[in-house]
């Protein structure tokens, strides 16, 4: 039997919404929580799941989704463009975020003065 991506993706993000919610917490995703399979890189797919996962707890939540324009892009990680994120360029992209923090608080990408 051949499962869809999409399938996939979409089971990946019910799986996560309720380890979210069992865990009742919104610390700051790391490596780990993104490699959902544990193969030690990061897909575009469980990226892609993590951060669904991720927005539609808050949305549950009632929390506000302030500067989610500013979440860097899978893309913007895969430095070396291999299809895969590992954990150097995971940790080089969540520095740069927190570097960025703050900056165009509010703002999209796309925001121009």
């Amino acid at each position: 039997m051949k499962i869809s991506k999409s399938l996939i993706a979409l089971l990946s993000v019910l799986v996560l919404s309720s380890v979210l919610s069992a865990r009742g917490n919104m610390n700051p995703s790391t490596f780990q929580d993104f490699d959902l399979d544990n193969d030690g890189t990061i897909s575009e797919q469980e990226f892609d799941a993590r951060r669904v996962a991720n927005m539609t707890k808050r949305a549950e939540e009632g929390m506000p989704m302030r500067n989610v324009g500013n979440a860097p892009l899978f893309s913007d990680l895969d430095t070396n463009n291999d299809g895969k994120i590992d954990s150097v360029e995971y940790s080089k992209g969540k520095a740069m975020q927190m570097q960025n923090k703050g900056k165009n608080k509010g703002q999209g990408k796309n925001y121009k003065n």
